[in-house]
């Protein structure tokens, strides 16, 4: 108790601590990703398969992310902990960028330092984006980025601030398409004030949608010539579970909207509950320019994702669409702390320590969850043995290291990667994998499989020109990761051997 005492008096006095603990979880998030398994969630096998490529556009997300994991993974190698660096960078540079621009507008630092708080409070950061999401992380980044332009034009107006503030706009229409929704209501936000809306109409604008325009030029270009392939899957996704009543489904959508703000903005609101009890019920009618800037701001947000939903009928919003709208949430309710004067002298250890309890309970328990789970027969993505699969085949082979790969499993294009960084891996259901060429089908080759046969691969096979006939399939069994060999997965493989 001394020793959570002699902190909290630390965090008081002193508020900028709170960006070095930031900078320890972070650095400890990556440190118990790389540790807790060599598997694979879902984003992660699908950053690390797509880095091979540099395109202007990978399907229905825009690019932003892949280009970060791209260039990570061609400067220090693919591996997890490329995969985490990424994620976990953009994550502390969301809650650094955050502070800020809370700082523009707050005299309190210790209210800037619970704003930064505030964002790791949130689910979507602290649970779901240690576990698996990617490009709404790079949106949050985006978001963060975007309000401090934004603010320090409103505030201090400068080129340099326009310019920041176009960079950050371009950002994040090429990190997630719903991000175009951020800077439509900031600027809605603050019509209604003389003194900020002149700020519209400034010269500046114009080399700032300059910079715009030159960020999203390449995907730009890509999009009008794929349009289906870009959006298909995002209206797919929104539809989902649709029962064909246009006004049913319309309304579940509206339904899930609103239980997806709940579920992302009711914890902040508890954290924050919790730190300043009384204090923040009283703050809630406090109100002054900023307030109402940030509030309205927050509110046309949702609202337009609303209105977004039920144009295109969607069934399902998820916590995660709403992310990088909600993130503005601790700064509104900090402006409003600091609207009512109220007392923060230990506001900071008290909504650290619960919100601590959270984030680093998390990244503790997925990582004893990979161990502990196969106790109970509970087997998860990060349980499944395709790298030391990868890893035994290529071992065993007499021969050389294959050049490809070819696979209609994304956990077994990326756990090759890891394993054979030298070969190519080409996955069918990307459509913009290049071919192989003619030097790459006279060397071996390496085709995996796990719940289907060789057979669903023969077109695809054919179609890259590698002969199917000859080819002897085998299989193997492999323990699930942390099993004790309790319990096994069986894929199958098959060498390309050109010239037997």
């Amino acid at each position: 108790m001394r020793a959570i005492r002699r902190i909290s008096d630390a965090l008081a006095r002193r508020p900028e601590l709170v960006l070095w603990l930031i900078t320890a979880y972070y650095v400890l998030a990556i440190i118990l990703r790389v540790l807790r398994s060599e598997a694979l969630e879902s984003d992660e096998a699908e950053q690390l398969y797509q880095s091979q490529f540099l395109l202007m556009g990978y399907g229905r997300q825009p690019p932003f992310y892949n280009w970060l994991q791209y260039g990570v993974i061609h400067l220090i190698g693919p591996s997890i902990f490329a995969i985490s660096l990424v994620k976990n960078l953009l994550l502390f540079l969301t809650c650094a960028v955050y502070g800020l621009a809370a700082r523009i507008l707050l005299k309190d630092q210790r209210l800037v330092a619970i704003a930064m708080i505030g964002v790791i409070a949130m689910p979507a950061v602290s649970v779901m984006a240690q576990r698996d999401l990617t490009h709404a992380i790079a949106t949050l980044f985006a978001v963060a980025l975007f309000f401090y332009g934004f603010l320090k034009t409103l505030t201090q107006p400068r080129l340099w601030t326009y310019l920041l503030t176009g960079i950050a706009v371009g950002f994040g229409l090429i990190a997630k398409y719903n991000f175009v929704i951020v800077p439509v209501a900031a600027i809605l936000a603050i019509l209604p004030e003389p003194d900020l809306r002149r700020r519209i109409l400034d010269w500046r604008m114009v080399p700032a949608l300059a910079v715009v325009a030159v960020i999203c030029l390449p995907h730009g270009l890509w999009v009008l010539g794929n349009l289906g392939e870009a959006t298909a899957g995002t209206i797919k996704a929104m539809r989902e579970d649709a029962s064909g009543n246009p006004v049913l489904d319309r309304l579940s959508g509206i339904g899930t909207l609103f239980v997806a703000i709940l579920t992302g903005g009711l914890p902040v609101l508890a954290f924050f509950l919790i730190a300043f009890r009384r204090s923040l019920t009283d703050a809630w009618r406090a109100t002054n320019q900023w307030t109402r800037v940030i509030g309205r701001a927050l509110l046309l947000c949702l609202i337009a994702v609303g209105l977004i939903g039920l144009g295109f009928g969607a069934t399902n919003i998820s916590e995660k669409w709403l992310s990088p709208f909600l993130v503005l949430l601790p700064l509104y309710l900090c402006l409003k702390l600091e609207a009512a004067k109220a007392d923060t002298s230990r506001g900071i250890p008290r909504l650290l320590f619960p919100v601590a309890i959270l984030a680093l309970g998390f990244v503790a328990y997925i990582a004893l969850g990979n161990v502990v789970g196969p106790l109970f027969g509970n087997y998860t993505k990060e349980n499944l043995p395709s790298g030391p699969f990868i890893e035994q085949i290529a071992s065993e082979h007499p021969g050389p290291r294959p050049a490809y790969v070819i696979t209609d499993d994304p956990y077994l294009a990326a756990s090759a990667r890891l394993e054979l960084p030298q070969a190519r891996v080409l996955l069918p259901s990307f459509g913009q994998t290049p071919p192989l060429g003619e030097a790459e089908r006279r060397q071996p080759g390496l085709i995996v499989w796990r719940d289907s046969a060789l057979a669903a691969l023969n077109p695809y096979l054919q179609a890259n020109g590698v002969a199917t006939e000859g080819l002897a399939p085998a299989t193997k069994a492999v323990p699930y990761l942390f099993s004790g060999g309790r319990k096994s997965v069986t894929f199958g493989y098959a060498w390309v051997e050109p010239g037997r």
